[in-house]
């Protein structure tokens, strides 16, 4: 052998047009590492998995260690060591998923399909994967298929996939806010056409993004004050407050950036699905009016990887609105530039919270930061970023066009404007819902059709799996980031569960607690081993096995994790399941005595 030959450096695992494309992430954003993960993505389609062999060429290109690489391919559930099916299908089963069969729909795709959940076929065309909320309650039990949503799992849809038909992507949504309720963001969501520029701009699009250009940036900031909108993803931080942190360019030089949160991942909330469906171009002109206000010149829609339909749709807004010149240099003629990528996630809940998400988008494991400092001085790659959600942002344009104290005034004192809720579980209209700020609970729950069945209300999760739930006499709650804390709750993303009689809180406290256990990044040893125990024990008490000192014990362990981790996952496994015990013991303690799990 020549001494040429033994160092001749291995062949790719890549075809020279793969090659081509995977480069060219290394230049798409910024900087470099920014496009690690959407390399990945490309990996894992064009393979079905990723190999270690993968893992080193994608190193060398990127210029990082391949222990880098291999913590990132291994960090996130979409990417997988064992070949996945050509058609990977995925069925949800959270909690409103869960509430509406899942369980019967994964034995059916076991049945057709021939193979148990996370398995392949022999032939490699099919693999079926049990998922976290797919952002899809509405459709429940919703089932993906790639990475679109294909609608509501049932025996002949399932047929129709393992036959090979052609199985058309859902974005179709419900709105059902009564007509005598004020509305500022869904206007309009019943034109099918809105989601294109002509018809957007003929509605008023970018007349906001307009004015904006013609304000000074500290009047601006000064106006989406006077709104009193919170961020709408569920910390209800004061929108205009976030902004007025980021250092100006005379103190700190350099790039800044505008973040969007689109990785809605929170079980029972799809209203920014929704919203980027019908709307992205008010998304986007959200987005620029941010950047504008704050100095970016490059901003991000990171999205989650499981809503291609609205990665599509998001992608042809964009660049409609480059053509037209409302993106890119010298917006309007105004000299203010601006550029806006879209970024998509690779399945991990954690991914929804901002410090994580910018981790990821740095191509790293989402693994949260310790703040301070806070990403308004020291975000993405370092540089001064505000990250605010899909809602948050497509509010900003009806704010400027109507007026900050006008939004204001549809709310309550604390809370300017209003919200929109994702409603799902036991109700006979599951939709979306846009109500003014501090509307009570009840008015949100007799919109979507009350209980059905005759049956009675038990407990409503009000704003998505962090957040502990009400029960039948607390519906007077009125909906805004104060008051629930009241009642031992909070509004947070808006995600509202109702459920009936014929659910035991236990189950309810163990879909959730599995949930979290899941998506623990597990950086944080409390919520990591800790929300594994509540789960274990749970299912000890399901399985007849339980004893006196487990339910005490839930809240003890729940007592020794709040509190004592990074962020706020590690908080809501050390609340949640008190939050169930506490408000519902029965339902807990009905297992002591060997009671069956019901079905």
């Amino acid at each position: 052998m020549s001494k040429a030959a033994a160092v001749a450096a291995p062949a790719s695992p890549f075809t020279p047009e793969q090659e081509k494309v995977l480069k060219s992430w290394t230049t798409h954003y910024p900087y470099p590492i920014m496009g690690l993960l959407e390399a990945l993505r490309q990996v894992q389609e064009w393979h079905r998995c990723i190999t270690p062999a993968d893992e080193q060429h994608v190193a060398d290109l990127f210029k990082t260690t391949l222990s880098h690489v291999h913590g990132v391919a291994t960090f996130f559930p979409m990417f997988t060591k064992k070949p996945a099916g050509k058609r990977r299908i995925g069925l949800c089963h959270g909690l409103s998923c869960a509430m509406a069969g899942a369980d019967k729909m994964a034995h059916c795709l076991e049945k057709t399909l021939g193979v148990k959940e996370g398995e392949t076929t022999p032939d490699g065309e099919f693999s079926f994967e049990e998922m976290e909320c797919l952002g899809a309650c509405d459709y429940a039990p919703a089932l993906l298929l790639g990475d679109d949503l294909r609608g509501k799992a049932t025996p002949e849809l399932i047929a129709d996939i393992a036959a090979k038909k052609d199985v058309p992507s859902q974005d179709g949504f419900y709105l059902g806010t009564p007509k005598d309720v004020p509305i500022v963001l869904t206007k309009h969501y019943d034109n099918p056409k809105l989601k294109e520029l002509e018809t957007y701009r003929k509605l008023g699009g970018y007349k906001a993004l307009e004015k904006a250009l013609s304000m000074k940036r500290q009047d601006l900031i000064a106006e989406v004050k006077k709104s009193n909108m919170r961020g709408l993803g569920g910390a209800g931080f004061p929108t205009g407050m976030k902004w007025e942190t980021v250092p100006s360019e005379d103190k700190l030089p350099g790039p800044r950036f505008v973040v969007t949160n689109a990785d809605e991942s929170e079980p029972a909330c799809y209203k920014d699905r929704v919203i980027m469906t019908a709307n992205p171009h008010q998304l986007l002109e959200g987005i620029l009016i941010a950047s504008y206000a704050i100095g970016a010149k490059n901003s991000f829609i990171f999205i989650r990887g499981e809503y291609g339909v609205q990665h599509k749709i998001l992608t042809k807004a964009i660049a409609e609105a480059e053509k037209a010149g409302l993106i890119g240099d010298n917006i309007l003629g105004k000299g203010f530039s601006c550029r806006i990528q879209i970024m998509r996630g690779a399945g991990a809940y954690i991914c929804g919270l901002d410090t994580a998400l910018l981790e990821t988008m740095e191509g790293k494991k989402a693994w949260p930061r310790q703040p301070p400092p806070f990403p308004t001085v020291a975000g993405l790659m370092g540089k001064p970023t505000v990250v605010n959600n899909v809602e948050t942002l497509s509010m900003l344009a009806p704010i400027l066009n109507g007026g900050g104290e006008a939004f204001a005034k549809l709310g309550v004192a604390r809370t300017g404007g209003t919200g929109v809720y994702s409603v799902s579980g036991h109700v006979a209209k599951p939709g979306i819902y846009e109500f003014p700020m501090g509307a009570p609970l009840s008015k949100i729950v007799e919109a979507a059709g009350g209980v059905p069945g005759g049956k009675k209300l038990k407990a409503v999760m009000p704003g998505g799996a962090s957040t502990p739930p009400v029960d039948a006499t607390e519906l007077e709650m009125p909906m805004d980031f104060d008051s629930p804390k009241k009642y031992g709750t909070f509004l947070g993303a808006g995600g509202v569960v109702v459920m009936d009689e014929t659910v035991n809180m236990a189950e309810v406290a163990h879909n959730t607690e599995r949930f979290l256990s899941h998506e623990s990044c597990g950086q944080c040893t409390p919520c990591r081993e800790g929300s594994n125990w509540t789960v274990r024990i749970l299912e000890r008490l399901f399985s007849g096995g339980g004893v006196a000192e487990d339910l005490p014990n839930i809240t003890r362990m729940g007592e020794n994790i709040t509190g004592k981790v990074i962020c706020a996952l590690g908080d809501t496994v050390g609340a949640v399941a008190r939050a169930y015990l506490k408000k519902f013991p029965k339902d807990f303690e009905s297992y002591l005595s060997g009671a069956k799990k019901n079905g």
